[in-house]
């Protein structure tokens, strides 16, 4: 068993595709990331609650509404729930129309100190709306009409959430492709066929193969982290070992889904294809790059389902927020339920032939 691992990763160190897919291609994606800023100010989610329901406040909605930064949400009338959404990053900001608000009582905005540049951007133009609409009213100082509630927050670079989202993409693309390729090579060459008359059994041969991918995924983590970290100055919080077990996690789910599509590829070249039409989609969707919370619609909800996103949201849990994994459970359930439906799905659809 052993030295059949050993044997699989002599072979990978060997296989320039599979190199390319472990390391340099992600690897490339750190250094373009880390070296161009990409804290930007963005667009930003609130929430009003409207105590004061008069004509007044009615026109200041509908002013907030034209400001293109700002997206409104609704239906949230809890400002404690609101907060606790503003701490944990769930929400940008936080507005409160006082009941006395047509008689220049001072209008509330809450946020974190999570994106300083935004929130100055945001202040501001909130500012200077409310002054605008008190004003009508008679002289105003803007000063009181604005109270900002700061939620102090730990800071958290765009490049450290960034930084995991590279780690997770490289460990999906190289566990779905290189698993496919190698099966679909080994068909072609019948190999798989003489597997069948050898006195090996034949799960050791798929227990092999997924040690030493798994094996490689976590050389491949390690290498990933560190030049993220000390190359760019990245921030791993949490523990690394924790981050090792998901990323061992992930890796299966992934070598799954690559023997899946292992057994409906004809050759090598189409099974590359085929493992890239999976990945590509789970890299811009899942929240490689960017929150999930910024597409439209029904997707942030429908992009729960894809694999890689709750290996995101745990990876970045206990690396970027230094959660202990076991409160990652949901994601960590998520992972587990995909190891289980996949390995099935493999196993009913994989050919020796």
């Amino acid at each position: 068993m052993i030295a059949l691992v050993l044997a699989n990763l002599k072979m990978m160190s060997r296989n320039r595709q599979a190199i390319f897919w472990a390391l340099f291609f992600p690897l490339l994606l750190v250094v373009v990331f880390g070296l161009f800023e990409v804290n930007g100010v963005g667009a930003a989610d609130a929430v009003v609650i409207d105590q004061s329901e008069s004509p007044g406040s009615e026109l200041f909605l509908e002013r907030l509404g034209e400001i293109e930064f700002l997206n409104l949400e609704s239906g949230e009338t809890d400002p404690a729930a609101a907060r606790e959404k503003i701490a944990d990053g769930d929400l940008g900001y936080l507005i409160i129309i006082p009941e006395k608000f047509d008689d220049s009582a001072s209008v509330t905005l809450v946020y974190s100190t999570r994106n300083p540049d935004r929130n100055q951007l945001v202040d501001g133009a909130v500012r200077n709306l409310v002054s605008e609409i008190q004003s009508s009213n008679g002289p105003v100082v803007p000063s009181q009409l604005l109270t900002a509630d700061v939620i102090q927050v730990d800071q958290v670079d765009y490049y450290d959430n960034v930084l995991l989202g590279l780690l997770a993409l490289g460990i999906m693309t190289n566990s779905i492709i290189s698993i496919a390729v190698r099966i679909s090579t080994f068909r072609n060459q019948s190999i798989l066929k003489r597997l069948l008359v050898t006195p090996l059994p034949i799960w050791k041969y798929f227990a092999a193969e997924i040690t030493a991918h798994v094996a490689l995924a976590l050389v491949q983590a390690a290498i990933i982290l560190a030049v993220g970290v000390f190359g760019f100055g990245g921030h791993v919080n949490g523990n690394l070992l924790w981050v090792f077990a998901i990323v061992a996690l992930g890796s299966i789910v992934f070598l799954n889904i690559g023997f899946i599509l292992s057994a409906w590829a004809k050759t090598p070249a189409a099974a590359s294809g085929m493992g890239n039409a999976v990945a590509l989609p789970m890299m811009f969707l899942a929240g490689t790059f960017f929150s999930t919370a910024a597409l439209p619609w029904v997707m942030p909800q429908v992009v729960q389902a894809l694999p890689l996103t709750p290996m995101l949201t745990a990876l970045r849990d206990v690396a970027v927020d230094g959660v202990p994994i076991w409160e990652t459970w949901p994601s960590l359930a998520a992972l587990g339920a995909w190891i289980v439906v996949t390995a099935a799905a493999a196993t009913r659809v994989f050919k020796f032939g």
